[in-house]
Formats: structure tokens, C-alpha cells, sequence
């Protein structure tokens, strides 16, 4: 009796050999292995295709236990690095135009009681209605955007 093709072959519709490279990793049993690697990619796709296998593979030559998904993690910590900065900066900008957009206010008072406690029967003097804000609290929205 004959060994069965692999399903890479089978797939192809060539013969197998006992030398076959594919047959340990699609047996024969398993065809919708190879119809999953074998998608079809359209012309316009393939050389994205092509580099994005050639850059899995060097990938997986250096870190062989992680691959790729090293680089991914690490872009993905960076983006949200620059995000939290990003909102920082948002927030302390918002912060300093409120604060150069805050009216100034003259108090004036000229009370007799007033007077005697100031020392003068008028005085002015101008408070600026504004405080320092924490920025983690008022820009939650900047996430959103």
C-alpha cells in the first residue's frame, strides 16, 4: 500500500515523495491546514505579503520564542507613551490659555468699617479668579478624540 500524500501535495495535485519538506508539517488529514496558508492573495497584495513573511521570519531568526510580536509590544508602548504626553501637553496648554484668559477683577471698597480696617476710606486692589489645575483631571475627554 502506498503512503499517503500530504495535503500540501494533495492540495497541488502532485506526487508526494518520502523526501516530501511539507509532509511532516501538513498530513494527510488535515487539508484545511494548507487551504489556510494557501489563501489567495490578490496581484496588487503580494509583494506586501511577500515582505511582511520575510519580515516574520527575520524576526523569528533573532528572538526565536517571541518573533515579531516583541516589536509589536514595544511600538504599542511607545504609541502609548506619546498619548500620555500628548494629553499632558494638551491639558498644561489648555491650562496656561485659561489662566491668560482670565478676567482680572478691581475690588474696590469704600465702606467707613472698611476704611479703618484697610486704612484708607478707598482702596483697589485686583484678584485674579483663577487656580493652577491638575491636568490628569481636566482633559479626560482628549482621550477620546
Amino acid at each position: 500500500m502506498a503512503p499517503l500524500a500530504c495535503a500540501a501535495c494533495r492540495f497541488q495535485r502532485k506526487k508526494c515523495s518520502a523526501q516530501c519538506l511539507l509532509a511532516p508539517h501538513f498530513p494527510p488529514d488535515d487539508l484545511q491546514r494548507v487551504m489556510i496558508v494557501n489563501q489567495d492573495i490578490e496581484p496588487e497584495q503580494r509583494a506586501d505579503a511577500v515582505n511582511s513573511l520575510v519580515y516574520e521570519a527575520s524576526a523569528r531568526v533573532e528572538d526565536p520564542v517571541y518573533g515579531c510580536t516583541r516589536a509589536t509590544h514595544q511600538l504599542q508602548k511607545r504609541i502609548a507613551d506619546l498619548e500620555s504626553q500628548l494629553a499632558a501637553t494638551q491639558a498644561e496648554l489648555l491650562n496656561m490659555r485659561f489662566i491668560a484668559e482670565t478676567p482680572v477683577y478691581t475690588l474696590t471698597t469704600e465702606s467707613h468699617d472698611a476704611g479703618h480696617v484697610l486704612g484708607s476710606t478707598s482702596q483697589q486692589s485686583e484678584y485674579t479668579m483663577c487656580e493652577k489645575v491638575d491636568p490628569t483631571l481636566l482633559w479626560e475627554p482628549l482621550w477620546q478624540l
